[in-house]
């Protein structure tokens, strides 16, 4: 059983793990957040796999783990930040691991770090869209209706292009 889970999870972690990164690092707008944040829904995903019931897709299920692994670690954070008040602010940095970094990747590290700005529930919807989820699959994640998705979609473009700009 054991051997079986485990050949289960090397599957989809190797299906889905960019997709989660990328949505670690949209929720946590810089890469040591993300790493920590990738790392823990790894192990949920490890610890739950037994219990998932396939009455969804599995990428759907692992979206949800990291949807609510990001907005615990975001509340935990915001509870400590309120905590140590009188340290100054600072905002998250992003390391480029190359001195050659193109321009695409920093539209891409300026994108995320835009995307992190965003309010909680923006921040899960343009990031499951970027990973190609469907209306219906960001409603079901969300719980949210699949027109309001929409709506909500074309609110986070303009919010993003103005901020962009």
């Amino acid at each position: 059983m054991e051997q079986n889970k485990e050949h289960y999870f090397k599957q989809v972690y190797k299906d889905s793990k960019d997709q989660i990164y990328r949505l670690c690092l949209g929720f946590m707008g810089n890469k040591t957040d993300a790493d920590d944040l990738f790392q823990e829904v790894l192990i949920k995903v490890w610890n739950n796999l037994d219990g998932f019931r396939k009455e969804s897709n599995i990428k759907t299920w692992i979206y949800r783990i990291t949807t609510n692994t990001a907005l615990l670690t975001l509340n935990r954070k915001t509870k400590l930040k309120q905590k140590q008040a009188n340290y100054p602010i600072h905002l998250p940095h992003y390391d480029d691991d190359s001195d050659n970094s193109n321009n695409n990747q920093q539209e891409i590290t300026k994108l995320y770090k835009t995307i992190s700005t965003l309010k909680e529930i923006d921040r899960i919807i343009i990031g499951l869209l970027l990973e190609d989820c469907s209306y219906d699959e960001i409603a079901t994640i969300t719980g949210l209706t699949t027109s309001n998705v929409g709506v909500r979609i074309n609110r986070i473009k303009k919010s993003l292009n103005k901020k962009l700009k």
